[in-house]
């Protein structure tokens, strides 16, 4: 089927988890991927409710130990949606991957340099690709009986090309969808809007063979995170 499974019962307005979305096939027609620096979707409805928590995806901090460019523009986007009341909780995730600083650790260091609360931050500090990322992040909405979540990376094309493929054709316990959000009159950002399985409906096999097909799932194989070779 070219729709999403949609659920029985009418949405929650107050909860993004129970939002319908469009499928795949419908956001990404086509034979070729999109172009992930275009305009996306603008996030209304129940999508646009307060998220449970928001999820700032890992990237490596300076060899000196400094913030890096992306660390800081994730945490600005972050602060972004707290202030337009879309977050009030955020999961910090990535290991040391590529020096020997903690990515979630310097990214907590940036959030409450920020304004954030420190006990509104949730450390996930094992995560070396995205897959990882979103599951050791889902874990921890489980353990805390969240159901949404943001998304949040300062590169559209990340978000697209991998944080969508690792959700919804790897991890496969929440459904990945890519929205612009409104942060304050005439700006908004890129984020995805990430439902827990369930409330949200399961992804579709059809789904995943469509994205694949047009070359946007590329390194599937070697994620540790994915259903069908599970490494973790």
């Amino acid at each position: 089927p070219d729709t999403a499974p949609q659920p029985d019962t009418a949405p929650d307005p107050t909860d993004p988890a129970s939002c319908p979305v469009p499928s795949l096939q419908e956001l990404y027609p086509g034979p070729l991927p999109p172009f992930p620096y275009g305009p996306w979707p603008r996030a209304e409805g129940c999508v646009a409710a307060p998220h449970d928590t928001a999820i700032v995806l890992g990237c490596p901090s300076n060899e000196d130990g400094t913030p890096s460019r992306c660390q800081i523009q994730r945490a600005l986007i972050a602060v972004d949606l707290h202030e337009a009341g879309l977050a009030s909780r955020f999961i910090v995730s990535g290991a040391a991957v590529h020096n020997a600083h903690v990515e979630a650790h310097a990214l907590r260091a940036l959030l409450v340099a920020y304004g954030i609360a420190d006990d509104a931050i949730v450390d996930e500090p094992r995560a070396e690709h995205t897959d990882e990322n979103l599951y050791y992040s889902t874990l921890l909405m489980q353990e805390r009986g969240w159901t949404s979540a943001l998304v949040i990376s300062e590169d559209p094309g990340h978000l697209m090309m991998t944080a969508l493929c690792d959700s919804n054709c790897c991890v496969d316990r929440g459904r990945l969808t890519l929205y612009e959000w409104e942060v304050e009159p005439g700006r908004t950002v890129k984020a995805g809007h990430y439902a827990l399985i369930p409330p949200s409906q399961p992804n579709l096999d059809p789904e995943c063979t469509h994205i694949t097909g047009q070359v946007m799932c590329i390194n599937l194989g070697s994620r540790k995170a994915c259903k069908d070779d599970f490494r973790l």
